[in-house]
């Protein structure tokens, strides 16, 4: 979920409600000031400010309750799906993932995890193979320039 869109979509849902309540509210005592009174500039106006605030209050009043509704459930089920993945993340510890290196600086039992080809398209090393001090050399013969190897990630504890 992203946050930054959540957020304005909930923003612009409030002000949507406050201009749908807000307009309604006029449209109908404008319609029944015009009824009643007919067009009356003085009566019109004075019933369209009044409708404006009134409904205005209820849109303000409508916007509160969509706050405890629907805007602090959805916030609370980020901040739980954001707390779910900080503990995955805490739980998985060392996590293995490539990483392109330069060739310069492989060393023995690291672990290729792609195959790696000649220029002509031969195989030099197969994928998940260890390195060793001759595959380094048959590498390097070749001139191939970087190659993607198996590397430990390790997640910071809390205390580092």
């Amino acid at each position: 979920m992203d946050k930054v869109r959540l957020f304005r979509d909930i923003a612009r849902v409030k002000k949507q409600m406050f201009a749908m309540v807000s307009l309604a509210g006029f449209l109908a005592v404008g319609t029944a000031t015009i009824i009643g009174h007919g067009f009356n500039f003085v009566f019109l106006f004075r019933n369209s400010i009044i409708a404006i605030i009134a409904f205005g209050g209820l849109a303000y009043v409508c916007g509160i309750l969509y706050e405890k509704i629907v805007e602090a459930p959805l916030i609370d089920s980020y901040r739980a799906e954001a707390k779910q993945r900080i503990d995955e993340l805490k739980t998985m510890g060392s996590q293995r993932m490539a990483m392109r290196v330069g060739v310069s600086e492989l060393t023995p039992n690291m672990k290729v995890i792609d195959p790696i080809y000649s220029k002509e398209g031969a195989l030099l090393v197969r994928g998940g193979a260890s390195l060793t001090e001759r595959l380094i050399k048959i590498i390097k013969d070749n001139n191939i320039q970087q190659v993607s190897v198996e590397a430990k990630r390790t997640i910071p504890s809390e205390s580092d």
